[in-house]
């Protein structure tokens, strides 16, 4: 083998160093990628309330004399309160935090060691 061919061999199987890989900044691709990441998010939230929008449309309001609305109100009055998503959520999350459950214990003790761990390790 002559010596160009064992340099040719030297020169391709080197790796860049973290210098020279540095010195190439790429900014514009975390700037596309983040404008991406916002706008498909945009897309998912409009697509989702045009559908909502289209298949759950409300009821037509009824008159102040119209006996449909007068059994509904007395429908509305029986019914208890069942709140929203946050407000379940909340409800779960604070029995969880307050350790009354044995999944609420595990979790508060699992939170506990973390701290320990982080204290004292």
């Amino acid at each position: 083998m002559s010596s160009c061919d064992e340099e040719s061999i030297e020169s391709t199987t080197e790796l860049p160093s973290i210098d020279d890989c540095l010195k190439v900044r790429k900014w514009w691709c975390f700037l596309l990628s983040s404008i991406f990441t916002f706008l498909a998010g945009l897309l998912v939230v409009l697509l989702w309330r045009a559908f909502a929008f289209i298949c759950c449309r409300k009821e037509p309001e009824l008159g102040p004399n119209d006996p449909k609305q007068k059994e509904q109100k007395a429908s509305r009055g029986k019914q208890e309160f069942e709140g929203t998503f946050m407000t379940e959520a909340k409800d779960w999350a604070g029995e969880l935090i307050s350790g009354q459950t044995t999944t609420g214990r595990i979790l508060v003790s699992y939170f506990l060691f973390s701290l320990y761990l982080m204290t004292y390790a």
